[in-house]
């Protein structure tokens, strides 16, 4: 993975290396979400795949990278977790405008970003995780190049219909 944001590789490096704590993973068994590596339950039907890269973890979370380690192993043993949840928006040119500006401005950072959005990047979603940001990072150790993100009430006119994850029966 490469992300676009700050600190996302460096955060997916560090759970790959942890020793794995599983004192406080929940194990599900029912999923109605299959990603490559990783099963998902979500109730709720506002669930879109965001591109791994285009995850940005919450700003301040307090990290314990052997929970994260823990749910990842808990992913390899097949338990299925809720999704992330967060707001997500859809990329438009004004968005990616707004980016490699910036990066010719060199101020990515000021956007939290290592890199710029491309013309290949409209259309697509990214989320700014309000909650699950151990369940995504453990996903993307396991080489999910797509997540899951319940999408807020408020941002949910950002997805179009088309783009709803349609739920398994569990």
């Amino acid at each position: 993975m490469s992300s676009f944001f700050i600190e996302g590789d460096e955060i997916v490096d560090v759970i790959s290396r942890e020793d794995p704590d599983m004192r406080h993973v929940e194990c599900g068994e029912r999923s109605n979400i299959q990603g490559r590596n990783v099963s998902w339950y979500a109730e709720s039907p506002y669930v879109v795949w965001i591109d791994a890269e285009k995850i940005l973890f919450m700003d301040g979370n307090l990290w314990r990278a052997s929970h994260a380690a823990g749910i990842a192993q808990g992913m390899r043993d097949g338990c299925s977790f809720e999704p992330p949840a967060g707001r997500v928006h859809r990329l438009d040119a004004a968005a990616v405008k707004s980016t490699q500006d910036a990066a010719k401005r060199g101020d990515l950072e000021g956007h939290n970003m290592v890199r710029p959005y491309t013309k290949r990047d409209i259309g697509t979603y990214y989320a700014q995780l309000i909650d699950g940001n151990h369940r995504a990072a453990a996903a993307m150790v396991l080489g999910e190049s797509q997540i899951p993100v319940y999408v807020g009430e408020n941002y949910r006119s950002e997805v179009r219909k088309k783009d709803w994850i349609k739920l398994r029966r569990a």
